[in-house]
C-alpha cells in the first residue's frame, strides 16, 4: 500500500467521522450529553466500513454507502436517540451535502498541485476539522430546531438534501453522467434548480400566508380579550358601587326615619337631594336600547371625562341583531380608545372633544366619530398607522370587524380634526 493509498484510506476515515458528527450535532445528540453513543458510534461504523475497503475495494464501498452507513445512521437517529423520522433523515442528508464543500477543497487544491488525488485527499483532510466546527457552531442550531415544526416545513425541509442525494450519486457514483453527459446532463440540472426555485418560492408564499393570517388572528383575539376585560372592569365597578348603595340605604333610611319623626323635614329633604345628586353623577348612561353598548360607551366616556374630553354622543339606531354585540363593543372601543389617546396629546385638552354618531341609513348602520388632536397622524394607504411597540393593532382589529359584514370605512384628518366614518 503506497501514500497515495493510505491518504485515500485515512480521507475515507475523516470522511465518515464528519458525516457521523455532523449528524449526531444537527440531530441534537451533542457529545457533552451523549459520550456513550459517541464512543460505540464511530469505532463501530468504522471497523464495518475499514473491513469493506480491505475486502471489497473502494469502488464497491462508495457504491454502497448508502446502505452501509446513511441507512444504518438514520434508523440509529430514530429508533436508538428517539429523533422524529424527519430529523433523522434530514440531519444525515444534510452532513452528506456538507461533504460537497469538503471534497470541493480538496479538489481546489488539488489544481495547484497537477490535479494529484493524494492532494486532493490531503486538502479534503485539513479542511475537515475547521468545517466540522462551524457546522456545529453554526448551522447544527438552526437544524434542531426544527423538531418543534410541521410536518409540511419539515418536509420541505428536507426536499433538498433528498433531490441533491439521488441527483449526486446518479450521476456521480452509480454512473459518470455528470463529466460525460455533456449538453442534456447540464440543461437537465438547470431544469432541476428552476423547478426546485418555484417550488420553493411557492411554499414559501403559502406559508408566509398562513403566518401573516395567524398573526392577523391573534391581533383580533388580543383585541377582543382586551375589549373583555374593560368589559368586565365596567361591570364590576357597576356591581361594587350598587353594592355599597344597598349597603348605605339602611343608614339612609334610618337617618330619614329620624327626620320625620323630629319633624326635620327640611333637613330630611336636603339629604335627599344630596342621595339624587350623587346618584345623578354615577348613573348608567342610556344612550341606546342596547345593553352592552351603553356599558362600553359609558365606560368610555367616563374615561373621557375624566381626562377633561368633552363627549357627545348620538344613538339613533335601533337595529343592531345583525351583528355580534362584541364585534359592535371591540369596533367602538378601540375608536374610542384611539380617540382619546389622540386628545390626551393635546397641548391645551379642554379643548379636546370627541362626537359619535351612530344611524341607520338605506339598511346600514353608519357610524360617524370625530376628535380633535395635535399630533398630525401618519397615513399609509389611506389607514392610520402608528410604528410604536403594541400600538396599531386596534385599528386592524377595527377594520377586520367591518371587513367581516361587508361594510366600506374612511379614516380622514384635516383641520384639527379627525374622522373615522362606517357603513355596513
Amino acid at each position: 500500500m503506497n501514500a497515495a493509498d493510505i491518504a485515500n484510506l485515512i480521507n475515507y476515515a475523516f470522511v465518515l467521522f464528519f458525516g457521523i458528527i455532523a449528524a449526531f450535532y444537527m440531530a441534537d445528540l451533542p457529545f457533552e450529553e451523549h459520550h456513550r453513543l459517541y464512543a460505540l458510534t464511530l469505532p463501530g461504523f468504522s471497523a464495518v466500513q475499514l473491513m469493506c475497503y480491505l475486502l471489497f475495494g473502494q469502488t464497491v464501498v462508495y457504491k454502497c454507502y448508502p446502505l452501509l452507513i446513511h441507512l444504518p445512521l438514520i434508523l440509529l437517529i430514530r429508533f436508538v436517540c428517539h429523533r422524529n423520522t424527519y430529523i433523522s433523515i434530514i440531519a444525515v442528508l444534510a452532513a452528506y451535502l456538507f461533504c460537497t464543500p469538503r471534497k470541493w477543497f480538496g479538489t481546489l487544491i488539488a489544481s495547484f498541485a497537477g490535479n494529484d488525488p493524494m492532494v486532493s485527499n490531503i486538502g479534503a483532510i485539513l479542511i475537515t476539522i475547521p468545517l466540522l466546527l462551524l457546522i456545529i457552531r453554526y448551522v447544527a442550531p438552526c437544524i434542531t430546531r426544527l423538531q418543534h415544526e410541521s410536518k409540511m416545513l419539515l418536509s420541505l425541509f428536507m426536499l433538498l438534501p433528498i433531490i441533491y442525494y439521488i441527483l449526486e450519486y446518479s450521476f456521480t457514483v452509480y454512473t459518470d453522467l455528470l463529466y460525460t453527459g455533456g449538453a442534456i446532463v447540464a440543461e437537465f440540472m438547470d431544469s432541476v434548480i428552476v423547478i426546485l426555485y418555484f417550488i420553493f418560492s411557492m411554499l414559501s408564499l403559502e406559508f408566509s400566508s398562513q403566518t401573516h393570517k395567524a398573526q392577523q388572528a391573534n391581533v383580533l383575539l388580543t383585541a377582543a380579550t382586551t375589549q373583555a376585560q374593560k368589559e368586565i372592569a365596567q361591570l364590576s365597578k357597576s356591581e361594587q358601587q350598587a353594592a355599597i348603595y344597598r349597603h348605605d340605604l339602611r343608614h339612609h333610611m334610618n337617618f330619614l326615619q329620624s327626620c320625620i319623626q323630629e319633624n326635620r323635614k327640611e333637613t330630611a329633604l336636603n339629604y335627599i337631594n344630596e342621595i339624587y345628586d350623587d346618584l345623578e353623577r354615577s348613573r348608567f348612561t342610556r344612550y341606546s336600547a342596547n345593553e352592552p353598548l351603553n356599558l362600553i360607551l359609558s365606560f368610555y366616556a367616563d374615561k373621557a371625562s375624566a381626562g377633561n374630553i368633552q363627549t357627545d354622543i348620538r344613538i339613533t339606531a335601533t337595529d343592531f341583531t345583525r351583528f355580534q354585540i362584541m364585534d359592535l363593543c371591540s369596533l367602538l372601543g378601540n375608536a374610542f380608545e384611539n380617540a382619546i389617546h389622540a386628545c390626551e396629546q393635546m397641548e391645551h385638552p379642554d379643548n379636546a372633544y370627541i362626537k359619535l354618531k351612530i344611524y341607520e341609513k338605506s339598511n346600514r348602520l353608519c357610524i360617524n366619530m370625530v376628535n380633535t388632536y395635535s399630533m398630525e397622524p401618519v397615513f399609509e394607504n389611506k389607514i392610520p398607522v402608528s410604528h410604536k411597540s403594541n400600538h396599531g393593532i386596534g385599528v386592524i382589529s377595527m377594520i377586520s370587524i367591518i371587513e367581516k359584514y361587508g361594510g366600506v370605512y374612511g379614516f380622514s384628518a384635516s383641520n384639527g380634526e379627525f374622522h373615522f366614518q362606517v357603513s355596513m
